[in-house]
């Protein structure tokens, strides 16, 4: 399909695409009130305050807290308010529910952060607007605004307030949340630009009250579909170009409602639509194409950074229903690539739209057209702490702490999952409820192949410890205190150890990677080692652009010299061809780099590869970053180098998806 042919109809639906299916869980019946009440997931959600992060991880949201989400005011409005503290001033641009959608983001990101470091200022910022919110519902008991025209800011503000709730489990939140998805109508739900996504908070209420009318609500909206994208069974297998932020965040809605249902068909409209997308529209870096629509696989086609965010949150709920690692492994490749693939390293600026090939990124590069016509030839692809649109510099700041707080999560059985993996500390109150049991995962990963689990516990604790063993990996290796593990290792699935631990338990696992050359159906090839996506680092020429703000609505970063827009071209060679045939062409190599494993230079490992310069192949005619050249179309010059490889999230500049050079 191309681009330009958008058809605005839904994929929810369960086509001719097997799974397999999903492991049982018991449901649970508990009084209104409990904590647990109708549920056929398989993980759940964890409180917030027992995951610690630890390492690389926690280097990286320190600089996420010392850059653009602890410093919010410097890109400019809606930011530089009260957030959701009170009222947002208006201004010309965009409608009167607008600013709430992009302060949500932002309120979100904060809080999670916030409890996260435990840094009392973020804390208390998200605190502040949901106590204003609890302090002022509408008269029908609807929280918001009397103005809101869109009840979308309010399915993004949800996620603020579970994670208050997440955090202290306070009774009057949520019988406040309770009352306030109460006052919707199916037309409230239905009609209206993705008020439908309401349905995650609702269903979530549900699952702790017990109040079955919010689950006949749920289902009675989401079998009646919306004016804008009617639910439908699809006749055909051909996926329809929807707006990416929309396909993503709605998609994930069935397998919700599976989790408080039970219903097998809801669960396998989501699998269907999730595999869809990967099949026609997931780029290297693990995130699908969205400028702002779903655009298909070429290597110059970009992504919202918004949709780092969305996908990856819902991709949780697919895990949390099925236990299917592949939903996982999804989420770390995105995590891992996509993530800090969009932001300088200090998180002092960020990209509206991202690629896996930008060999420049200035105030004139974007090379989008489409659903954003404006945008062509813009700024929607520099490195800037302001943008035209305020949404992906909210979302920005939800990627890392999402990832990191459910790295962890419990079975219905109590058991321990370690979902996705990192550097962090995980307690659980041990079932006599004298003291906790400590998980320390001690681990460089994805930057190193270890992962160690070290148990500590005041007394023997009788429990599941359930890991991951990745999709990509063919020979794992598990010792339970220095033992092997003698079940079987299955790539993709989780793996149970049943045991009583005690005090100094250690759990090693070992998920070898290997550097693969992946090959593209419509031509060009890149490299990759585990979930980690490596690319050729283009060298930069770094600029301050001063002359751009007027464009963006007068909106200005209040600390241009902390928080500059930069224009960054090329400057050095990048036109490369590789000339690898196999696996055996690339040869990995370990640095002594011992700092920040995604700073410039301090990759622990690199992988170099043969390469070849195309001849010719230079920036397009208006100063974009130029498309793949055919195969067979391009000569190459005569000398083979040796090019170094780097992980993904390390660049700002790249080449990442390469033509392939005939030896001939």
């Amino acid at each position: 399909m191309t681009f330009g042919a958008v058809v605005l109809t839904f994929v929810l639906c369960a086509c001719a695409i097997s799974m397999e299916a999903a492991p049982q869980s018991n449901a649970e019946t508990n009084s209104v009130g409990s904590q647990e009440q109708l549920r056929y997931d398989v993980f759940r959600e964890v409180p917030i305050v027992d995951i610690k992060p630890q390492g690389w991880l926690l280097e990286f949201l320190s600089r996420q807290n010392s850059g653009l989400t602890g410093h919010h005011d410097v890109m400019s409005y809606p930011f530089d308010t009260c957030l959701w503290a009170g009222l947002i001033p208006l201004q010309p641009h965009g409608e009167k529910w607008w600013r709430y959608e992009q302060t949500a983001y932002l309120s979100d990101g904060i809080l999670r952060l916030g409890y996260l470091l435990g840094d009392e200022k973020l804390i208390n910022i998200g605190q502040n607007g949901v106590e204003y919110l609890l302090k002022h519902p509408l008269p029908n008991n609807r929280l918001g605004h009397p103005f809101f025209t869109s009840q979308w800011p309010m399915a993004v503000y949800f996620r603020v307030m579970q994670a208050e709730y997440l955090a202290h489990h306070d009774p009057k939140l949520l019988e406040a949340l309770r009352k306030h998805f109460l006052s919707y109508s199916v037309d409230d739900l239905t009609k209206g630009h993705r008020h439908i996504v309401n349905l995650e908070g609702m269903l979530w209420v549900y699952g702790l009250t017990g109040d079955k009318a919010l689950l006949n609500l749920a289902e009675e909206a989401y079998n009646k579909g919306g004016d804008e994208l009617p639910w439908h069974s699809c006749a055909s297998p051909e996926l329809v170009v929807l707006h990416g932020v929309t396909y993503m965040e709605e998609a994930k809605l069935p397998a919700i409602l599976y989790s408080y249902t039970g219903k097998k068909e809801y669960l396998d409209a989501s699998v269907n639509a999730f595999h869809k997308l990967e099949r026609d529209h997931l780029l290297p870096d693990g995130v699908p194409s969205s400028n702002e629509y779903l655009a298909g696989k070429d290597p110059v086609v970009s992504h919202e950074t918004c949709d780092i965010s969305d996908y990856t949150w819902s991709l949780g709920y697919l895990l949390m229903a099925t236990g299917d690692g592949h939903w996982a492994d999804r989420i770390e490749r995105a995590v891992f690539n996509a993530g800090p693939g969009c932001v300088s390293k200090d998180f002092h600026n960020l990209q509206y739209f991202s690629s896996v090939n930008q060999v420049i990124a200035t105030g004139k590069s974007n090379r989008n057209w489409g659903s954003v016509r404006q945008a062509f030839g813009g700024t929607w692809m520099a490195y800037w702490p302001c943008h035209e649109t305020e949404c992906c510099a909210g979302n920005v700041h939800r990627f890392m702490p999402n990832y990191a707080l459910r790295m962890w999560m419990r079975g219905p059985d109590g058991s321990i999952a370690a979902t996705l993996y990192g550097p962090s500390r995980f307690s659980i109150d041990r079932p006599d409820g004298s003291g906790k049991l400590s998980v320390s995962e001690e681990t460089a990963y994805p930057f190193s192949e270890t992962v160690t689990f070290n148990f500590s516990t005041p007394g023997p604790t009788k429990t599941t410890f359930q890991l991951r063993i990745p999709e990509w990996c063919s020979k794992p290796e598990i010792t339970v205190n220095g033992q092997p593990f003698a079940g079987a290792l299955p790539p993709g699935k989780f793996v149970s150890i049943s045991r009583t631990f005690t005090d100094g338990d250690k759990i090693i696992a070992r998920f070898p990677m290997e550097a693969r050359l992946v090959h593209l159906a419509d031509g060009g090839v890149f490299v990759e080692r585990g979930p980690i996506l490596y690319t050729y680092p283009v060298p930069e020429k770094v600029e301050v652009d001063n002359d751009v703000y007027p464009n963006l609505h007068g909106k200005k970063s209040s600390d241009p010299k902390n928080f500059p827009a930069l224009s960054l071209t090329p400057d050095g060679p990048w036109n490369y061809a590789l000339s690898a045939r196999d696996a055996g062409d690339l040869r990995v190599v370990e640095t002594s780099a011992n700092g920040y494993p995604l700073d410039p230079l301090q990759s622990p490992l690199v992988i170099k590869v043969p390469a070849r310069k195309v001849l010719g192949w230079t920036l397009s005619d208006k100063g974009f970053t130029p498309t793949l050249p055919a195969s067979g179309s391009f000569k190459t010059d005569s000398n083979t180098e040796m090019i170094t490889l780097v992980p993904y999230g390390s660049t700002r500049l790249r080449l990442t998806v390469f033509p392939e050079a005939s030896l001939r």
